[in-house]
C-alpha cells in the first residue's frame, strides 16, 4: 500500500469514477458533453428501447436478454471511447488494448503518437 492510501482508492474503481465525473463537470465543455449524452440517451431509452422491451415481454419473450445485450454493447463502446485518439497505455494488458485482436496494420496503435 502507498503511504497515502491512494493505491487502495485507485484499485477500488469507484474513487476513479467519481474523479472522472468531477473532471467532466469542471468545464463548460464537459458539462455540455454530459448534458447532451444524458438527453440523447434518455430519449433513446424512452422512445426506442422501452417500447421494444414492452413488446417483447407482452409476446412472452425475455426482455432482460435484450437489456443484457445492450449493457454489453455499452461496455464495449465505453472501452473504445476511453482512448479516442489512440493514446492507449502500452502495458500489454487486455484492457489497455495492447496486442488486441482488433489491432493490425493500419490500426490506431500503428499511428505515430501525438507526443
Amino acid at each position: 500500500m502507498d503511504d497515502d492510501g491512494t493505491g487502495e482508492l485507485v484499485d477500488d474503481g469507484g474513487w476513479v469514477d467519481e474523479v472522472e465525473r468531477a473532471v467532466l463537470s469542471e468545464s463548460a465543455e464537459g458539462r455540455t458533453i454530459a448534458a447532451g449524452f444524458i438527453t440523447t440517451f434518455g430519449e433513446f431509452v424512452s422512445g426506442t428501447v422501452r417500447p421494444i422491451l414492452r413488446d417483447v415481454a407482452e409476446a412472452g419473450g425475455e426482455p432482460q436478454l435484450l437489456v443484457n445485450g445492450l449493457a454489453q454493447m455499452m461496455r464495449e463502446v465505453a472501452d473504445t471511447m476511453e482512448f479516442p485518439l489512440g493514446e492507449r497505455p502500452e502495458t500489454g494488458s487486455p484492457a489497455s488494448g495492447a496486442g488486441g485482436a482488433d489491432e493490425g496494420p493500419g490500426s490506431e496503435s500503428d499511428a505515430p503518437s501525438a507526443s
